[in-house]
């Protein structure tokens, strides 16, 4: 294995032919030597045909079921042979110097396991542009920082890490049962103390576009539920589980308010749920306020109508529940 090999690993669902520059910007990294994977999760569109058609050699292929992107990077894993590894969707690019950047980092700190960077988004949709990018930074505890419940989850993502092959080996594989599977191996390696370092200044860049999976709200509140509830068979230690509790327990209030494939009864004992796992998170005023958006007629309106967002959001700053 040739020194400071990087497997980029590429999961592709449908993402032609945005795909094409996600591969591009893979290759074209200032950083050799570089493997690029591209894992496709049984896609309909022309992917198929056009990435070995384009990038011949250059690009390892593999075609495989659906696995959703944690199956994918399973597999990448297994077929990489880098000493460090970047992960990557189909449908987002890396800035052309992330993978150097981000190797000098390693290499000034050869303790470092996880090093990461920034976000920058945009859109391939018409409309206003609604976001703001949120850089992050060094933090002494990334685990305090990751579970911080005011915190933006110390603004770790996925595709802004470069990952040594054996912290991968040792935090394991992804979960596929997981629709938020970045969000559980987060927990996974903050939990098991990895050293992170920041690495300013290397960018990876996230579009923003209709059918992406992040445009399924609904589901990606259950994922993050279920990331969380199982987060609470492992992380024990004070105050790591005071944070996860607080941030699953706020978050429960409010699913079990809004989620409408629940049946009453299911939806009262979830918020009960919420309040019995942490009562400085949903005081009881919080928890009969609940109720009642639950049972009271004008409380699913109350919950959801767009012009009552103001409402909503004083409601939840007074009951401290954000």
């Amino acid at each position: 294995m040739p020194p400071d090999l990087v497997s980029i690993i590429i999961a592709a669902h449908d993402n032609w032919p945005d795909l094409e520059l996600t591969i591009q910007s893979a290759l074209h990294q200032s950083h050799e030597p570089i493997e690029v994977i591209v894992v496709d999760n049984d896609s309909s569109d022309a992917t198929q045909k056009e990435v070995p058609q384009r990038f011949g050699d250059a690009v390892r292929y593999i075609r495989q079921a659906n696995r959703g992107d944690a199956g994918a990077y399973n597999t990448g894993m297994g077929a990489a042979t880098g000493e460090f590894m970047q992960f990557l969707d189909g449908d987002d690019f890396l800035a052309p110097n992330k993978i150097e950047k981000q190797i000098a980092a390693f290499r000034a700190d050869p303790e470092a396991e996880i090093v990461f960077g920034d976000t920058r988004q945009f859109q391939s949709m018409a409309g206003k542009a609604d976001w703001t990018d949120i850089d992050t930074r060094d933090y002494d505890d990334m685990l305090a920082a990751f579970l911080d419940p005011d915190g933006n989850g110390a603004g770790l993502m996925v595709q802004g890490a470069l990952f040594r092959r054996s912290t991968l080996e040792r935090v394991g594989a992804w979960d596929e049962s997981l629709y938020v599977a970045d969000i559980d191996y987060w927990f996974r390696a903050t939990w098991a103390r990895c050293r992170f370092r920041y690495c300013p200044g290397s960018l990876w860049f996230y579009r923003i576009h209709p059918g992406q999976m992040s445009a399924n709200q609904a589901a990606i509140a259950r994922g993050l539920e279920a990331a969380w509830e199982k987060a609470l068979g492992y992380i024990t230690d004070e105050p790591y589980r005071s944070s996860l509790t607080m941030q699953l327990a706020r978050f429960s209030w409010h699913q079990a308010i809004l989620r409408e494939d629940t049946t009453t009864r299911e939806r009262l004992a979830r918020l009960a749920w919420a309040r019995q796992l942490n009562r400085e998170a949903i005081s009881l005023i919080a928890y009969l306020a609940g109720c009642g958006l639950i049972i009271l007629p004008g409380g699913r309106l109350l919950a959801r109508a767009p012009r009552l967002r103001w409402l909503r959001r004083g409601m939840t700053r007074l009951l401290g529940i954000r």
